[in-house]
């Protein structure tokens, strides 16, 4: 069995590596969004994705018709029929350290040639902007940046005719791939919550015998609580596990709490799980805030596999 020290507050345990230049479990995505009737953003189901190949830039055009959720996606530069806005947008990966992708975005919004005529100043002291960018961002799984957005013109309405809210919009976000609908890949991981006594001697305290997912989707676990009088220690957590040649890579997020308070601590450990191997992550003690647990030493044991 191998033993991790695991660090606080989201501290890795090891420096980040980029890894080599095609990332076949991640992907990064366009899609276009417009506001739902409580006002929040709704995917409208159009999407682009590019896969994360270091330096090679994927070009997508998206155009918006005369409804508010009537959008098209190509890769040839065509447009929706009768288009009111369209915006090319151009995605290059540059570097991946575990999951966090960093990548140039470019995109350029054009309208119609009347609606441009209409805009543009005869004064020529004035300049005529067309809203575009050309900026880097670094992503994680599961977070997503706002590209764009525009105005819905009045009186717009849906496809089945309901009125159509202020806005619709274009994000870039990263992603998992294959999406989790389609990834048939199975892991499982046991989990156990180990206590070091004063005396030298180890006590079991509490045992998940198997948390399943998919591979790069978060898997939460939760051991049970700890009580020492009338204080109670509850550890828990999310687990993601990452398929590499010969093992698998696993991030651990181990948040605590004690009393009736919410987490009060988070520590994020990195490790690497070889086919039947056991690894003790030690988690650093909670210290005097934690009252009867302030000293208490406490590690989880983790063995991990693919099970399809």
């Amino acid at each position: 069995m191998r033993v991790i020290q695991s660090c606080v507050l989201i501290v890795h345990l090891a420096a980040g590596v980029a890894h080599a230049q095609t990332f076949n479990d991640l992907q990064i995505q366009l899609g276009a969004y417009n506001l739902s009737d409580h006002g929040g953003e709704r995917p409208v189901g159009v999407w682009r994705s590019a896969p994360v190949v270091i330096g090679k830039p994927t070009t997508s055009t998206f155009s918006l018709g005369n409804t508010c959720d009537a959008f098209a996606v190509s890769s040839d530069g065509s447009l929706f029929e009768n288009a009111t806005t369209a915006w090319n947008v151009e995605v290059t990966p540059i570097r991946v350290v575990r999951d966090a992708v960093t990548f140039r975005l470019r995109w350029v919004r054009l309208a119609p040639l009347r609606q441009q005529l209409d805009q543009v100043p005869l004064d020529s002291s004035k300049a005529f902007r067309i809203p575009n960018e050309d900026i880097e961002l670094t992503l994680r799984p599961g977070e997503s940046w706002p590209v764009d957005s525009v105005r819905v013109p009045s009186g717009a309405t849906m496809i089945d005719g309901r009125t159509c809210r202020e806005s619709a919009s274009i994000r870039v976000s990263v992603d998992p791939y294959p999406s989790e609908e389609l990834d048939r890949r199975l892991v499982v991981a046991d989990l156990w919550l180990i206590e070091r006594l004063s005396n030298g001697t180890e006590t079991q305290r509490s045992q998940i015998p198997s948390v399943r997912g998919v591979p790069n989707r978060p898997l939460r676990f939760y051991f049970d609580s700890v009580v020492d009088g009338s204080v109670s220690l509850d550890i828990y957590g999310v687990l993601n596990a990452r398929l590499e040649s010969g093992a698998m890579a696993v991030s651990v997020e181990t948040r605590s709490r004690w009393g009736d308070r919410g987490p009060q601590r988070s520590v994020q450990s990195e490790i690497q799980v070889k086919p039947g191997e056991i690894v003790e992550i030690r988690l650093p003690k909670l210290g005097e805030i934690a009252g009867p647990f302030a000293n208490r030493e406490f590690s989880i044991r983790i063995r991990a596999r693919q099970l399809r």
